[in-house]
């Protein structure tokens, strides 16, 4: 779909969505102090350094340096572009990718293109 993606729905998606959820339900998390972590999934590693906070919705991992939000997790995790990150987020919350129009300076059609070069 053509179009920039609004930046206010950016940040409502990332509003809107569970950083621990969405990293539980793919790495498995688990419980420590405030906040949860588990084997990084992004490098090899036998003792947990991966942290995520659902306070700053936010994962970073001490042992590899890997850190962002619910989109840039998306991206590495599952591989995907950030429209198709932004895409998949926001069909999990069956919500709809609004796109804005564009640059605001009309196309030339090929009429105008055909003159241009006559």
């Amino acid at each position: 779909m053509a179009g920039k993606i609004p930046r206010e729905f950016i940040d409502e998606l990332l509003d809107r969505t569970d950083i621990v959820d969405l990293i539980d339900a793919r790495v498995g998390l688990k419980k420590a102090g405030k906040d949860y972590q588990a084997c990084c999934p992004f490098h090899n590693e036998k003792s947990p350094s991966f942290t995520v906070s659902r306070d700053k919705q936010f994962y970073h991992c001490f042992g590899c340096g890997a850190n962002g939000n619910a989109i840039s997790f998306m991206m590495e995790y599952d591989k995907l572009e950030f429209v198709d990150a932004i895409e998949e987020l926001a069909s999990l919350l069956n919500l709809d990718v609004p796109r804005e129009q564009g640059s605001g300076k009309p196309e030339r059609t090929i009429e105008q293109n055909v003159q241009i070069m006559i």
